[in-house]
Order: C-alpha cells, then sequence, then structure tokens
C-alpha cells in the first residue's frame, strides 16, 4: 500500500507540474499554444484512424 501511494502522489504532481508548464506557456505564446493545440489534435485523430485500421485488420 506505501509503495501505491508513493507512486500515486508522484503521478499525480507530475501531472500538475505538466498542467502549470502548459498554463505558464499559453500566457507567453498563445498563438504557438493555440497552433499546437490543433496539431495534437490531428494527430490524434490520425492515430485514432490508424489504430481502427489496424483492429479491422486483425479482425
Amino acid at each position: 500500500m506505501k509503495k501505491g501511494s508513493i507512486i500515486g502522489g508522484v503521478a499525480i504532481g507530475l501531472a500538475v507540474a505538466g498542467y502549470g508548464a502548459w498554463c505558464i506557456y499559453k500566457k507567453c505564446c498563445p498563438e504557438c499554444a493555440n497552433d499546437m493545440k490543433k496539431d495534437m489534435k490531428k494527430n490524434m485523430k490520425k492515430m485514432t484512424k490508424d489504430v481502427e485500421k489496424s483492429i479491422e485488420n486483425m479482425m
């Protein structure tokens, strides 16, 4: 139980730190952040389609 709580605490800490870094980046360079967000959405859609195709090929 002790290891699980340590791992969970570290994961939550990293998530909060990452979110804070993203907020600071968004305030410093809003145009760049919007472009990055659009690119990430585009890449996620492409990855989803690729996964769907690979699952269909397996079946």
